[in-house]
């Protein structure tokens, strides 16, 4: 016995016309029929009476009606929790690169800031005069890289930097 006779077997069951049964079921009334006696076959007797105004359960047909009602329910339940799963194992999956990305582009934006609010705005808006490129550092600063904890951070591209001099006219 296959899925599709069952489903056929169900909507025959609520619809009692094999026309309006396999328009439900998305199919040829003749593939319906075809099914149906499939499954009479296997099972050893006729499942329904056929009248021309009416289709109706035999005695074995009732018998089994709550059974295949019950395997149709375990199929679509074992469908959905196969689904619910293998959605949750393609979030989980994804998960870490998501992470990864969000981590890099919040530590690039760290140390744009510190760099900003470090050297100051002014060196940024407005360069030093020639005079001022050429004198002696007064001041400097020290940039940390920050710790990431991550449990991929040896994959992660290390970045190296060095101490930064700053010129600060006294004009300022």
């Amino acid at each position: 016995m296959e899925m599709h006779q069952v489903r056929y077997f169900l909507a025959l069951c609520e619809e009692r016309n094999f026309t309006r049964a396999a328009n439900r079921c998305g199919v040829a009334q003749p593939s319906l029929t075809r099914a149906i006696k499939q499954m009479e076959a296997k099972l050893g007797g006729s499942l329904f009476d056929r009248a021309r105004a009416n289709t109706r359960l035999t005695d074995l047909g009732i018998l089994v009606r709550p059974e295949l009602k019950q395997i149709n329910r375990s199929a679509a339940e074992a469908k959905r929790k196969a689904g619910k799963f293998l959605a949750a194992r393609s979030i989980k999956s994804s998960q870490p690169r998501a992470m990864e990305a969000f981590m890099r582009a919040h530590h690039v934006i760290a140390v744009v800031a510190v760099l900003v609010i470090g050297l100051g705005a002014k060196q940024f808006l407005f360069p030093p005069k020639q005079a001022d490129a050429d004198a002696v550092p007064s001041a400097s600063l020290n940039v940390f890289q920050m710790q990431i904890d991550h449990p991929n951070k040896k994959d992660l591209p290390a970045q190296t930097m060095r101490d930064m001099s700053v010129v600060f006219s006294e004009s300022d």
